[in-house]
């Protein structure tokens, strides 16, 4: 029987090989090759310099010396914050008049440094900023840190209406009480017309789209921005630092990367399935696959959140919706997802299923639920059958959109251990001949069907399969079982 749930597993993480890539497309880089103590790349980055204040109150004073910014020789950039007899010096980069872009995966890795009084960061500002100022030319802090809280980075959006301290923003805390400046980490935003989401090590934890500004101001951001990085020195934020701050301090970046996306995501004409059949019969709570282009980043099976105790409905920036809804994901990769239709999706009407990746959405592929769409996970189009025992043997199929239980189900949540019986009843038949069922209904412990039968007597077959019909209530589907006694 294990072996049985094993193949079956397996078989709904991936139907056909499929393999791993990325939409995204380099555009620029810098990954901050070179000697030793020598300066950045000019043609990627220009200089801020001086000491105004940056209209934060903060103490550096920002210059184009090497000892401010300057390469290690190992592959990365180090900005470093000095303290000097008049004060401190720092170094702010920023591609300004070099680089911009609209739109895309905007990413930097890089450690961070630590104490207080330290303000570092990885931003973008309008490119337009000479014209209109700020914060009517916007701005993205992608990474942004006060040395006093090691384990915090803030992601934020400033627009007319929404700065400073009344940004759109949120935290991301590291766990374990872990500090930024411990390691390399990766912050990035993908960045598109209807949402700018924000990333640690790829892990999303706010999204800013233009219904979450506030009332009656502006979305600022579908026009080209520049990328900056700098380390601050005190500020009406972070405050000065004390005796406790430890100089020099250092950002070591390893790369600053931009991505646009290669295509949308695509789903391909008649692409939305039942997963079992690969029919176009579905059902709510049924698994169902959808085949196209262009669906996710990455291909991954590691979908089940234990803490919470079932399926996540997002994947690397993937999302699938039925009516709306959000799915829970089974398996997903560029070229193919498997997704659970959730239970409270409508029945004898179109609705639209659609995928979105990274803010990217597909277009909308129009799907008709049946109330059940009984089918039997298989290989080669012969159902997965196991039977145990002596005559008449107890034989389980593995099924699929046997549709409503006895229990009430919840989307993406693995069927209790107690048996819960399909709503309606159900026939299989041979034939003429009727099978003993002895369980219709939920198979415990997963998110898919289950068939107790014995096999009727009088069977006659050429050859190793037969065919049959499951019937769930009033709706039919066509089967091929192993012929097996």
């Amino acid at each position: 029987m294990l072996r049985l749930l094993y193949t079956i597993c397996a078989w709904l993480l991936v139907t056909q090989a499929t393999s791993a890539q990325t939409p995204w497309r380099l555009v620029w880089s810098d990954e901050f090759e070179g000697p030793a103590n020598s300066v950045p790349d000019q043609t990627k980055w220009a200089y801020d310099t001086g000491a105004t204040g940056w209209g934060n109150q903060e103490l550096e004073n920002y210059t184009k010396s090497p000892d401010n910014a300057s390469l290690d020789g190992n592959g990365n950039l180090v900005i470093r914050a000095v303290r000097t007899a008049s004060g401190y010096t720092s170094g702010r980069l920023k591609t300004q008049g070099k680089f911009t872009t609209t739109y895309g995966k905007i990413e930097a890795r890089m450690r961070i440094p630590y104490g207080q009084g330290l303000w570092p960061a990885f931003w973008m500002l309008g490119s337009d900023i000479d014209a209109v100022g700020w914060p009517g030319c916007g701005e993205i802090d992608i990474m942004e840190n006060i040395g006093r809280e090691p384990s915090i980075n803030h992601g934020s959006m400033h627009a007319p209406g929404y700065s400073g301290g009344n940004s759109m923003t949120a935290l991301y805390t590291l766990p374990n009480a872990q500090k930024f400046s411990d390691g390399f980490y990766t912050f990035s935003i993908v960045w598109s017309p209807q949402a700018v989401e924000f990333f640690v090590d790829g892990n999303s934890y706010e999204k800013v789209t233009p219904a979450s500004i506030p009332p009656g101001t502006k979305w600022v951001f579908n026009k080209p921005f520049f990328l900056l990085l700098n380390v601050a020195v005190g500020g009406s934020w972070p405050g000065s630092p004390d005796a406790s701050t430890q100089f020099p301090q250092t950002m070591t970046v390893d790369y600053v990367r931009v991505y646009q996306a290669a295509a949308p995501p695509a789903i391909s004409s008649n692409g939305v399935v039942n997963a079992a059949s690969f029919g176009p019969d579905m059902a709510p709570g049924s698994l169902a696959s959808i085949f196209g282009t262009e669906l996710a980043d990455l291909t991954t099976s590691a979908l089940f959140d234990v803490p919470a105790g079932g399926f996540r409905q997002t994947s690397g920036g993937t999302t699938v919706s039925v009516n709306g809804v959000l799915c829970p994901l089974i398996y997903v990769s560029p070229g193919q997802i498997n997704f659970q239709v959730p239970w409270q999706t409508p029945v004898g009407k179109q609705v639209d299923v659609q995928v979105v990746r990274d803010g990217i959405p597909s277009n909308s592929q129009p799907v008709t639920f049946k109330s059940a769409a009984p089918s039997a996970f298989g290989v080669n189009a012969v159902a997965i059958v196991g039977c145990v025992g002596t005559l008449p043997k107890v034989c389980t199929l593995w099924g699929n959109g046997f549709g409503p239980k006895s229990i009430a189900a919840t989307d993406g949540v693995p069927n209790a251990l107690r048996l819960a019986q399909t709503a309606s009843s159900c026939k299989l038949a041979f034939g003429p001949l009727d099978a003993a069922i002895s369980y219709c209904g939920a198979a415990p412990g997963l998110i898919i069907d289950q068939l107790n039968f014995s096999y009727p007597d009088g069977l006659a077959a050429a050859g190793s399969t037969i065919a049959a019909t499951l019937t769930v209530g009033d709706v039919t589907g066509n089967l091929v079982l192993p012929l097996t006694r």
